[in-house]
């Protein structure tokens, strides 16, 4: 039985309205289901999946329509009819007229809605930028774009790297693109000045840019090339012999550039190795598993996946023996750190291997399939879970009701020396380590109430106007005073939580006709709360002379420079480097008997021999 609620009426006439609801439908919605079906990581009842459509496209026309749906149990055909009738009759009688294709989205949409996060439906330009995050590879120019206020142009906010045919052709870091091919950017998107550049590998695009020091535009002609971005911007040696290696993604190639970084420090003298995952949100499992290869010895399980009722479970095992030996390691994750990081962070902690430093991960403990729907269109679905070396699954985004992760909430054993640990919520660091902390008026010079990133529009200035600056370079207290005089002349002003306040009790004084007994107490009070905002501008003075130094090097010399300046001061390296240089720090962490235990804990629980269980 179906009721359908709907805001009817007659102002809209159609006459192609079927056909191209059926086209859309066996085009786009079908496909997405049948994979569901014979795929999913879970068996999903047809009628609670039709529902979903159906749901979804009733919330995204009106509030005020509704449905209710008897559905027909596992009967597949009857529940995609149900739907099909449904759709049909919101395509005639809705008040407004919606495209098919619209319609047929809101119901995928819909469908989406019940499955986990992971799952998604990736159609033109969400494809493109998928492909792009996996493959590591397009045709284009090669640099970051950001749209900046109060122009509302297109910045260059960063070169991928030197390579990349706009460096090569003399496109600089903080440049602004006012037009394209002659097209003005002005209130362009960022996506769409990225598709206008974007294109075929051997096809010239033309670039207008304002640049600082250079009073007129200037042209250059770029020739498209496929573009690789880099999985491992920056890798150095320290001076105690630490090696440390920065992988962004895990796409194609990843563990070939992992490699060759392992190989130039080993050369050096390597004796131990910090490998950052912060902020990577994974990408491809071979490649996971491959760079997991560097570091366990031949034969280790480093991961095994389990698709529906634990069909299909496939391990991934060690086929080396590993380049960087028993050498001291530590992983660097914070709470960006996603799949495939948490694939490699966990093998390496399950086997004893190396320590994990950081904030806990994600937890996306799942596998992605992609599959083809049409040429313009794919199917991101989650087929498996994946289960470390302990046998947990870190998985914290399924569903709640999924077979797969639902005894992963207990305890676990690592490999080698028996540590307790943890299923269903993530990588839990050996340590626990916090980065920088931003703040409201760091936020606030960076752009987030306006897209006004003061930060860019200085630092993009300042090479030009201080050409003396070389790669040792350091923003002090002059470089700091120089930014607080230009942030006077571009109408900046700093609004603390406590003057935000003020504003409202102005706002209600105003309003409760009050202004002449209170004018004066209040402007004592704003006196009084700049006082503290000053103080506040003080507090955040390093914090400050931290991204100015970083982004200036980065626009006169390029992110490798850049990246060389913050790791020699980052403060969870800076606690690594500590902890991995001393052997009986290093090894202190092994000897605790549950990952994750505070330095109290651990005390307390060497004085109680009852703690540990056999």
């Amino acid at each position: 039985v179906i009721v359908i609620a709907l805001l009817a009426g007659n102002l809209v006439s159609k006459t192609d309205a079927e056909t191209s609801v059926r086209d859309e439908l066996h085009t786009y919605f079908l496909p997405v289901v049948r994979y569901i079906k014979q795929a999913y990581i879970d068996e999903i009842p047809p009628d609670s999946l039709m529902l979903s459509a159906a749901n979804g496209l009733f919330h995204a026309l009106d509030a005020g329509s509704d449905i209710s749906w008897n559905g027909s149990g596992n009967d597949w055909r009857t529940n995609f009819i149900m739907f099909e009738k449904i759709i049909r009759q919101v395509d005639r009688k809705a008040y407004y007229a919606v495209r098919a294709d619209t319609l047929v989205r809101f119901g995928i949409s819909g469908m989406m809605s019940l499955l986990d996060p992971d799952t998604v439906f990736m159609e033109n330009q969400n494809l493109d930028n998928f492909r792009i995050d996996v493959d590591g590879e397009y045709g284009g120019l090669g640099f970051r774009i950001q749209v900046i206020r109060p122009d509302s142009a297109i910045a260059v906010w960063s070169l991928l790297h030197d390579r990349t045919p706009a460096a090569l052709a003399g496109v600089k870091s903080g440049d602004i693109i006012i037009a394209i091919d002659d097209s003005a950017t002005t209130h362009m998107s960022a996506s769409d000045a990225a598709n206008l550049m974007r294109g075929i590998a051997g096809t010239p695009v033309k670039l207008t840019l304002l640049r600082a020091g250079r009073f007129e535009p200037i042209d250059i002609t770029i020739v498209r090339k496929k573009v690789h971005v880099d999985s491992v911007p920056f890798s150095t040696m320290f001076p105690d012999s630490t090696g440390y290696i920065r992988l962004l993604k895990f796409q194609q190639h990843s563990a070939a550039e992992v490699e060759s970084a392992l190989d130039d420090i080993l050369a050096q003298g390597s004796k131990r190795l910090i490998l950052d995952l912060r902020g990577n949100t994974g990408g491809y499992l071979h490649e996971a598993v491959r760079i997991a290869d560097f570091f366990l010895p031949k034969d280790h399980l480093v991961v095994y996946t389990a698709g529906r009722a634990f069909e299909d479970t496939t391990k991934y095992i060690t086929k080396h023996d590993p380049k960087f030996g028993d050498r001291p390691l530590m992983l660097l994750v914070d709470g960006y750190s996603a799949s495939a990081s948490e694939i490699v962070s966990g093998a390496m902690q399950d086997w004893d291997r190396g320590l994990v430093l950081g904030q806990p991960t994600i937890g996306k403990g799942s596998v992605q399939k992609t599959v083809f729907v049409s040429e313009k269109a794919e199917l991101k679905l989650t087929v498996a879970a994946y289960f470390i070396p302990s046998g947990r699954s870190i998985d914290k985004r399924m569903r709640k009701d999924s077979t797969l992760v639902a005894l992963s909430d207990r305890e676990f054993r690592t490999r080698h020396r028996g540590r307790v640990v943890h299923g269903a919520n993530g990588i839990t660091p050996d340590i626990q380590g916090t980065g920088r902390k931003g703040t409201p008026l760091y936020a606030q010079l960076g752009g987030w109430r306006n897209i006004d990133n003061k930060f860019f529009r200085y630092t993009r200035e300042y090479p030009a106007k201080h050409p003396e600056i070389n790669r040792d370079f350091v923003a002090d207290d002059t470089v700091l005073k120089e930014f607080r005089e230009f942030l006077d002349t571009s109408e900046f002003s700093y609004v603390s939580d406590l003057e935000t306040q003020l504003l409202k009790l102005e706002e209600k004084v105003e309003q409760e006709a009050e202004e002449s007994k209170l004018a004066k107490s209040l402007r004592k009070l704003k006196k009084e709360i700049d006082k503290i905002e000053e103080k506040h501008w003080n507090a955040n003075a390093e914090l400050l002379k931290w991204k100015l130094s970083f982004s200036i090097l980065e626009k006169a010399f390029g992110m490798p420079t850049a990246y060389a300046f913050d790791v020699a001061r980052d403060p969870q390296v800076e606690m690594a480097r500590e902890i991995i240089a001393s052997p009986e720090k290093y090894d202190s962490y092994f000897r605790r008997i549950e990952i994750g235990m505070t330095d109290e804990e651990a005390i307390a629980a060497l004085n109680d021999t009852s703690s540990y269980k056999q």
